[in-house]
């Protein structure tokens, strides 16, 4: 008896398990890994493929001039800027379409978002304002008014900071880096670097690092901007590091040149590439860190090309044609629904 109550028991339980386990999802995730362009000339973002490199989509956003393009994973969402609509389109990367439209100042360029998806950030360099957009409900909630022209801008990943470079139209004076301290807005400190400077802060080792065009690299203390280091790199342009922060590849946009920077010393790790075509702009690398790809701008301009990450180089991998006059270029990894 008491063994064909035991044998029942096993039996039920068998059944209960086996319903249970016929309910849960067991479902590969299927992600996608998408580079979205900016085509400043062209009114259009393009989706390509970060594994084939075929372009996926070609979103036309009617009279618009697309600068640059920031994709928010804490809101799923990508941010557009464009300059001539004086807005920034707010577009879902499931269905690659146009959500909604926050209107900005005027002269969009630059733009950033935190990693926590609190606030974007976005330069107009013709009334010298920032548009900060509030990522909860998509509208400026500061405007922060200055006498100087923005133009790029890089938000720390916790929200607590962000990064503004000052453009002199004198040539001869240097431009600046201002930094400003976040919930407040205040402008907490400032210092002078090369000409037409670019930004990238370093989480891991709280570094900001500078290439500008005059020919300079600096890296400065994220805290206080204090000047750590500078280096002589010509045309020294866009900027992204790799995911471990050890490199920092920059673009010699005058050169077509790619450079792999050792933030640490500012040194470089790899050797000098040559850019597949001319005007190598805008630089991002996958998740991975195994592959480059990079804007080639140009009002004829309209090509991505692609770089496997090497150890000791990199190595040059193919052209991508995109819209007119590629710009600004933002990568995603998600989970495609």
């Amino acid at each position: 008896m008491k063994k064909s109550f035991f044998i029942l028991n096993c039996v039920i339980m068998f059944i209960i398990w086996l319903s249970l386990s016929c309910t849960e999802d067991h479902r590969i995730p299927n992600y996608e890994e998408r580079i979205v362009i900016a085509n400043r000339g062209g009114s259009s973002i393009s989706f390509v493929d970060a594994n084939s490199d075929q372009v996926i989509k070609t979103l036309t956003i009617t009279g618009s001039e697309p600068m640059y393009v920031v994709y928010v994973a804490a809101k799923d969402k990508l941010y557009v800027g464009d300059r001539a609509g004086k807005k920034v389109h707010v577009v879902n990367p499931q269905t690659k379409e146009v959500e909604n439209a926050i209107p900005v100042g005027n002269g969009v360029f630059h733009m950033w978002a935190d990693a926590l998806g609190k606030q974007l950030w976005v330069n107009n360099d013709i009334d010298n304002t920032i548009s900060v957009i509030n990522l909860t409900t998509d509208k400026v909630e500061t405007l922060i008014k200055l006498d100087e022209k923005p133009h790029d801008v890089f938000l720390t990943k916790d929200a607590t900071k962000a990064y503004v470079s000052i453009l002199n139209p004198d040539a001869a004076t240097p431009d600046k880096i201002v930094l400003f301290s976040m919930p407040s807005f205040k402008r907490i400190n400032e210092v002078n670097v090369g000409k037409d400077p670019h930004l990238f802060h370093l989480s891991k080792s709280n570094k900001l690092v500078v290439p500008c065009q005059s020919g300079q690299v600096f890296t400065l203390n994220g805290n206080d901007l204090n000047v750590l280091s500078t280096s002589s790199y010509a045309g020294a342009h866009g900027i992204f590091p790799a995911p471990d922060e050890n490199t920092v590849f920059v673009t010699n946009i005058t050169g077509a040149q790619i450079y792999s920077i050792n933030p640490a010393d500012n040194i470089q790790n790899r050797t000098v590439t040559a850019s597949l075509t001319a005007t190598p702009h805008n630089v991002v690398a996958n998740e991975a860190g195994s592959k480059l790809f990079v804007t080639h701008s140009g009002a004829a301009a309209n090509t991505v090309s692609t770089y496997t990450v090497g150890s000791k180089s990199l190595t040059p991998g193919t052209t991508i044609t995109v819209g007119t006059n590629p710009f600004g270029l933002a990568y995603y990894k998600r989970e495609a629904k």
